[in-house]
């Protein structure tokens, strides 16, 4: 297992263990990715607007994701 430490000039040291296998990896980049999707969804659930206008820029979010080529 891969060990490395993160800003080290931080006052807390943080140590990752990076996943070795593929399934790993890809289990790792879900959770990132729900993590993400989370917080973009309770920033917006957050602003002070009407919930439709809230709603058109999560689709406008979405649309933007759908354009980019993974």
């Amino acid at each position: 297992m891969e060990l490395r430490e993160l800003r080290e000039d931080a006052s807390i040291k943080t140590i990752v263990y990076s996943p070795q296998t593929e399934e790993g990896k890809a289990e790792l980049a879900k959770r990132v990715a729900e993590a993400h999707a989370g917080l973009v969804i309770d920033t917006i659930d957050r602003l002070d607007c009407p919930v439709g206008q809230k709603l058109e820029l999560l689709q406008a979010i979405l649309d933007s994701v759908a354009e980019i080529e993974w």
